[in-house]
């Protein structure tokens, strides 16, 4: 099978949605590396730091639905430049505040606008990209939220001290502005891909898509797997720290490979889905085959917490964050090829808000657990549930394979 030809414009609005991913994962970040300095600066407590996150989280979950619906209904050369210019009037603002008050407004303004980004990147990849070239594609995306979290500390330590804390909020915000405006000028007329030609073009009612039993499925594959990501975002730098000694400046060093080599997996796994897709193998079996193939590798998970030495330590972590990884990528593939672009988006916002879900409920049950009964049981409880999923993917197959309601 020979896939089209992609043009000029796919491979920059390719780059700018790096650029534009790398941005959301920074932006996020800011807060938590000027903690210290915001707490001398703003007289703030560890209990004002935490109602800053919860300002955050909220919104984020909740506008992780109401993006996707923005998305399918506005499309996305508006809907994108909509987000990526409102997050970066919240990073200004919030450089800009002088009280506790005005930086709480402005962390809701970054929750509410950046989940609509990850839904918006979904119907992107759907009209810029065939399904033969789709999986490569989007593969390359995955490492711009690793640049970005990176990317984060030093950037940051280095504009504070060169100039001020208000400035490493500022400066990605103007960068920001920046990527908005480039992204609403580039983002227009795109190819038609005839194989994929779809003719609805009105987004079906919220009510409709939740009576497809697809969408449940896959809500409840997002719910159980998300919660072992989170986990590894929010307690591992810790973990190694207090079990294994490591310093905050080896942690700097060593803390991102995980995360880097489960970005090189995905692009590697999203190079060879492609090659099975051209041969004529149907996308829905590929995802799925991918999934069990790393499913495979999850339980390694488990003997984390057995690991004497950093190396073992970070072998097993690195293995899971892979899994994690190409199952997060994978799982906004299965959306793009099941569901009909007019409503695409409003799915993976609902699959992103049901995630986000997760990893709230695990990291608040995580702290009592690991208080009581230590890592281990916390770690083995893991490495079960992307095999549990696999399972449930493996099984629905027939029903993941029928054609989408248009």
């Amino acid at each position: 099978m020979t896939a089209p030809t992609l043009g000029r414009r796919s491979w920059l609005l390719l780059a700018l949605l790096f650029g534009i991913g790398l941005l959301n994962y920074l932006d996020r970040q800011t807060l938590s590396i000027l903690k210290a300095t915001l707490k001398l600066e703003l007289e703030l407590t560890d209990t004002h730091y935490s109602w800053l996150l919860t300002a955050f989280m909220g919104p984020y979950v909740v506008f992780y639905i109401l993006g996707g619906r923005l998305v399918d209904r506005l499309g996305t050369r508006v809907s994108l430049s909509l987000f990526t210019g409102l997050w970066s009037i919240a990073n200004v603002l919030s450089g800009l505040a002088q009280t506790f008050g005005q930086l709480t407004a402005c962390r809701a303004l970054l929750g509410a606008a950046e989940p609509g980004a990850f839904p918006a990147i979904t119907r992107v990849m759907m009209t810029w990209f065939p399904k033969e070239r789709r999986a490569f594609a989007w593969s390359l995306l995955s490492p711009s939220l690793t640049v970005g979290a990176i990317l984060a500390p030093p950037l940051v330590a280095q504009i504070s001290l060169q100039w001020s804390w208000h400035m490493a909020f500022i400066v990605p915000g103007i960068v920001g502005i920046g990527l908005a405006t480039a992204w609403y000028v580039s983002d227009r007329n795109p190819p038609n891909f005839p194989v994929e030609t779809e003719s609805p073009t009105v987004t079906p009612p919220l009510k409709t898509i939740l009576q497809d039993n697809r969408v449940w499925l896959l809500l409840a594959v997002r719910a159980m797997t998300d919660p072992v990501w989170y986990f590894h975002l929010s307690w591992l730098p810790g973990y190694l720290q207090e079990r294994l000694g490591l310093t905050l400046s080896q942690l700097g060093w060593l803390g991102p490979i995980p995360s880097i080599l489960g970005s090189l997996a995905v692009v590697v796994a999203g190079w060879t889905a492609d090659r099975y897709v051209r041969r004529g193998i149907s996308p829905v079996r590929v995802r799925i085959v991918m999934f069990a193939v790393m499913a495979v590798m999850a339980p390694v998970g488990a003997f984390t917490t057995f690991a004497t030495n950093i190396t073992a330590a970070l072998v097993m972590i690195s293995l899971v964050a892979m899994v994690c990884q190409i199952w997060f990528f994978g799982q906004s593939m299965l959306v793009a090829d099941i569901f009909p672009k007019n409503s695409a988006a409003t799915i993976a916002g609902l699959l992103g808000a049901t995630g986000a879900t997760g990893g709230l409920i695990i990291n608040a049950l995580a702290g009592p657990l690991i208080d009581r009964a230590g890592y281990i049981l916390v770690f083995v409880g893991l490495a079960c549930l992307h095999p549990l999923a696999a399972i449930l993917l493996w099984r629905a197959k027939p029903l993941l394979s029928t054609p989408a309601a248009q």
